[in-house]
């Protein structure tokens, strides 16, 4: 079992759900942290949800807003995602929010 670090960069060019990161096969992910940054005049709520592929569904589970040109975390303590499941980023404005994900993934091999 081996663990890697990375990094996913993203740009909300959109006000629909932007999936971001999806977990490889034979992986378990934690997600450490969503670094988001609002580059406009006005304050942009920034939501998170994951894509549960064992059950078909998305359930939201973050949801902040950042007022004028600011940084914030979009999550509290880690997340733990599963194999093939979707971390999915949404904004209220679009092309306002970018921004990285931590994430630690565990190769189940």
């Amino acid at each position: 079992m081996a663990n890697k670090f990375i990094n996913k960069q993203f740009n909300l060019t959109t006000t629909n759900a932007v999936a971001v990161y999806t977990v490889p096969a034979e992986t378990v992910a934690m997600i450490k942290s969503i670094q988001a940054f609002n580059v406009s005049a006005g304050s942009v709520s920034v939501s998170a949800s994951i894509t549960d592929s064992s059950a078909s569904a998305t359930f939201n589970f973050s949801r902040r807003t950042l007022p004028t040109v600011t940084t914030t975390d979009v999550v509290t303590g880690i997340k733990v995602f599963e194999e093939s499941d979707v971390l999915n980023l949404t904004a209220s404005h679009s092309n306002v929010i970018s921004g990285t994900v931590a994430i630690l993934e565990q190769d189940r091999t």
